[in-house]
């Protein structure tokens, strides 16, 4: 698996990867009103588009990380942006909300494949004790995809129709699919995955904690999350232009909150930028209240929820492959996985709350499920530090 060339540059595409990924993830969260009224549909309805994309993650992640061990990570790669890009060119020309949904599930196919697949083959890549800071360089690129991707994104749909901003989603997924096939070497692969892998996974019982962490603050932040737009306009009237704004803002945040986590990380160990990260994105939430009516309260409470909500993500991926690297992909994949799951319950759950408490109930449901998250992850590290190596 060795290759000539340096690995910084391969992880540098990966993270462009990821910044597509991310772009392609939330777009539906920054056009939920655009889409809403072209459609003649509700709000909550659309919200569950992102549900949808969820579950096909979730669901696909795990079953295609098996199928898919044996075939080199530029070819995988390169084959799930493909995926990214043919999903979101179809998307945009979709003519009724039913193809859409069907579509964004066809399109969680490519990011389940290529998320946790990029930060096992960054694991492999990097040396061992620089493993954590190769991880968060590459889900950096979600960072900025809330910083650049779904600003630029919301700019477009308001200027030009969501339609626009799907179809140029798709168009810089199929540029960085060409990129990443001249960075990452032909024949480089990471450790397949055969039943006694997945055999390892599930008696490891650290590995089952972590990955029950991650649904849990997945889902405590998608119940907010998935309906946000709609939130900004409903408390501080916020118009497309300064939604995006908001969006960018939690992105700025984000990508602050990720660097300080990749240059922490191996130093303070992964679990413990977990708890830190979890308690920013809390703090954010207990804010909430006071943001109605109030932009400045906004900003704050929003710049909390940013500082943790990416350095968490990538946080839990180290997490994993330190606990267990020769089960990297199979754990990876399955962390993938968790979050999804979490987005969707998050998703689902907030559209039930949207409907049966009202848009003030969102963030208290969301705190309630992230002080669990925080339970998981204590109980998590005691596990591990129990378990023998």
């Amino acid at each position: 698996m060795a290759t000539k060339k340096t690995p910084r540059p391969a992880l540098l595409t990966l993270s462009f990867g990821n910044f597509v990924i991310g772009t392609g993830t939330m777009i539906i969260a920054g056009l939920l009103n655009l889409i809403a009224a072209d459609l003649h549909t509700s709000v909550a309805a659309v919200g569950q588009l992102l549900a949808g994309y969820a579950i096909a993650v979730c669901v696909g992640a795990p079953i295609l990380a098996g199928i898919t061990s044996h075939i080199s990570r530029r070819k995988l790669l390169v084959g799930a942006l493909v995926l990214f890009a043919v999903g979101h060119a179809f998307a945009a020309v979709a003519p009724d909300y039913t193809v859409l949904m069907a579509l964004r599930v066809l399109t969680g196919f490519g990011a389940a494949i290529f998320t946790p697949q990029a930060a096992a083959t960054a694991g492999v890549l990097a040396p061992p004790q620089q493993r954590g800071r190769a991880i968060a360089l590459v889900f950096l690129g979600f960072s900025l995809s809330s910083v650049l991707g779904n600003p630029i994104s919301i700019y477009l749909g308001a200027a030009f129709g969501w339609r626009t901003a799907l179809a140029v989603v798709g168009g810089i997924s199929a540029l960085c699919a060409v990129l990443l096939y001249r960075q990452i070497p032909q024949r480089f692969y990471v450790q397949r995955i055969d039943a006694a892998a997945w055999h390892d996974v599930w008696r490891n019982r650290a590995l089952l904690l972590v990955l029950a962490t991650s649904v849990l603050q997945a889902a405590g932040q998608f119940v907010l999350l998935t309906y946000v737009a709609a939130v900004f306009k409903e408390y501080i009237a916020a118009t497309p232009a300064v939604i995006g704004l908001l969006f960018s803002w939690i992105g700025v945040t984000g990508l602050i909150g990720n660097v300080i986590a990749g240059l922490l990380m191996d130093r303070i160990g992964a679990a413990r930028a977990v708890a830190i990260a979890t308690a920013f994105i809390l703090a954010g939430f207990l804010l909430w209240p006071l943001t109605r009516g109030s932009m400045p309260f906004m900003i704050t409470a929003l710049g909390l929820w940013g500082l943790g909500a990416f350095a968490v993500n990538g946080a839990q991926q180290a997490r994993l492959v330190a606990l267990a690297p020769r089960l990297a992909s199979a754990s990876v994949a399955l962390n993938s996985s968790s979050f999804y799951l979490g987005q969707a319950t998050g998703a689902m759950l907030g559209g039930a709350a949207l409907t049966s408490l009202g848009m003030s109930a969102l963030s208290w449901v969301g705190a309630a499920i992230l002080v669990l998250a925080f339970g998981a992850s204590f109980v998590a590290e005691h596990r591990a530090r129990a378990q023998p190596a």
